[in-house]
């Protein structure tokens, strides 16, 4: 029997009610559901309606039924991981801090404005959009009376999917894939997301504090450049490949070495992804009303310890401030720890404005984007494919950190032609219909209806 509702927000008790098997009543289940979200996975476009009679599989939720600031979110922050990740094509000059590219003038000041704004923050947010999403896939699934088990392979199965689109991913374009790590790491939130908030609490400060010394890693160039020479393409060898075939080798073993070193790594992902179940449980983005003096006061906070915490970091890469191989991984430990909690804090401002107006032209614009985040996150890969190794246009080889910069926002704005394009065709992205495809088959879906995006 489905649980009465209840107005407005819901307590910490029904909260956890809903997740765990308790007597206790559960929380009220609106219209508005938001699919899993995250900045390789946004493929639940189609009409929100399953048979009843088939508890084993599920539809996707349809566009109208969307919230639209995780969209808008994940559309905004594609920008920051073309920001991210474009130094790593780059083999033109030796590394520093962040394994940024170094350089005088405008690339050092390019190199600093990435970091204060996008380096260390965007995945964290992506990682809080993860788990709010699997939990809202919880919520659907038990609004529609599936079992536990049926919903728990839901989560299961997606989260392999997204392992097996990073596998493709990085062979095919790009060793810096995401979606595998958090993939490994979502099959751990299945064993996490019915847990009560405290035993989330728990996990979450141990994987914070984990992500906070994880974060030294990105300190180590100078200590690796003692060991080695000179750093040309940060951690990875694939970018100065001489031909694809050798990219393809070299991608293979630095996508395996990344997985492998999850456990001692990207642990600390799950600090943002706990943190994601537990406002998905109070419908934090569904229903931000309730909750806007919080939000404020998290996003007032949050962004500002997160521009202060990257400060050192872009004044070291300017030159403003002496560089040691005994600072750097300290600054980059600060440099972490504050982008996570800044990650909150922008998403509770993107909350917050999307809930005080429509969105306009630009937000409808970042909003489509987000709705195809997938197709959105491998074109960045496959442009930059296309424009750096010496196999193809080699820029990699003669271009600064600002032009690289440039390039990297002129793929972000033309993900969003893209994404505009295929909304006006009715269609969704082509990795979008894959994932779909593969995730929902044997899912009977209405004919008669088809929302924008579904690409059915």
């Amino acid at each position: 029997m489905r649980p009465p509702a209840h107005g407005g927000g819901f307590s910490p008790r029904a909260a956890d009610a809903f997740i765990c098997p308790t007597p206790l009543p559960c929380p009220p289940v609106t219209s508005r559901q938001h699919p899993d979200d995250t900045p390789e996975n946004s493929d639940d476009t189609a009409d929100d309606t399953s048979d009843p009679s088939r508890t084993s599989a599920s539809t996707p939720t349809a566009q109208a039924d969307r919230v639209p600031a995780p969209d808008i979110a994940r559309g905004l922050l594609l920008l920051g991981i073309a920001l991210a990740n474009v130094p790593y094509w780059l083999t033109s000059s030796d590394r520093g801090l962040l394994f940024k590219p170094l350089g005088d003038g405008i690339d050092s000041t390019a190199n600093a404005i990435v970091a204060m704004v996008a380096d260390g923050r965007s995945f964290p947010l992506f990682a809080l959009l993860y788990g709010y999403g699997m939990t809202q896939i919880l919520l659907r699934e038990r609004a529609r009376d599936v079992p536990w088990p049926a919903a728990r392979g839901l989560l299961v199965r997606r989260n392999l999917w997204i392992i097996v689109f990073g596998a493709v991913h990085a062979l095919l374009l790009f060793a810096g894939d995401i979606m595998g790590t958090y993939g490994l790491l979502g099959l751990l939130l299945v064993l996490l997301i019915r847990a009560s908030g405290r035993v989330l609490a728990i996990v979450g400060g141990v994987a914070f504090g984990f992500l906070v010394v994880a974060g030294s890693a990105q300190g180590l160039a100078g200590i690796l450049t003692q060991l080695t020479g000179p750093l040309d393409s940060g951690v990875m060898a694939s970018p100065g490949a001489t031909t694809y075939l050798q990219s393809m080798g070299l991608r293979a073993l630095e996508w395996g070495a990344t997985l492998l070193a999850v456990p001692f790594v990207s642990l600390g992902f799950l600090a943002p992804m706990t943190l994601g179940i537990w406002a998905a449980r109070y419908r934090v983005l569904e229903n931000p009303q309730p909750h806007r003096r919080a939000l404020a006061v998290v996003a007032g906070a949050g962004i500002p310890i997160s521009l202060v915490g990257a400060l050192p970091v872009a004044l070291v890469l300017v030159g403003a401030l002496g560089s040691t191989i005994w600072l750097d991984p300290l600054l980059a430990m600060l440099h972490g720890g504050t982008g996570a909690v800044g990650a909150v804090g922008y998403l509770a401002l993107i909350a917050l404005v999307a809930a005080r107006r429509t969105p306009g032209w630009l937000g409808r614009r970042l909003a489509a984007l987000g709705r195809i985040s997938l197709t959105g996150y491998l074109l960045q890969s496959l442009v930059f494919l296309l424009v750096f190794p010496s196999f193809t246009l080699g820029l990699g080889t003669t271009t600064g950190a600002a032009t690289a910069t440039l390039i990297a926002v002129g793929t972000w704005m033309l993900s969003l032609a893209v994404a505009a394009t295929l909304e006006w065709l009715h269609r969704s992205g082509p990795a979008e219909w894959m994932l779909r495809r593969l995730l929902y088959r044997g899912t009977r879906r209405p004919k008669t209806q088809v929302e924008v995006g579904s690409g059915a």
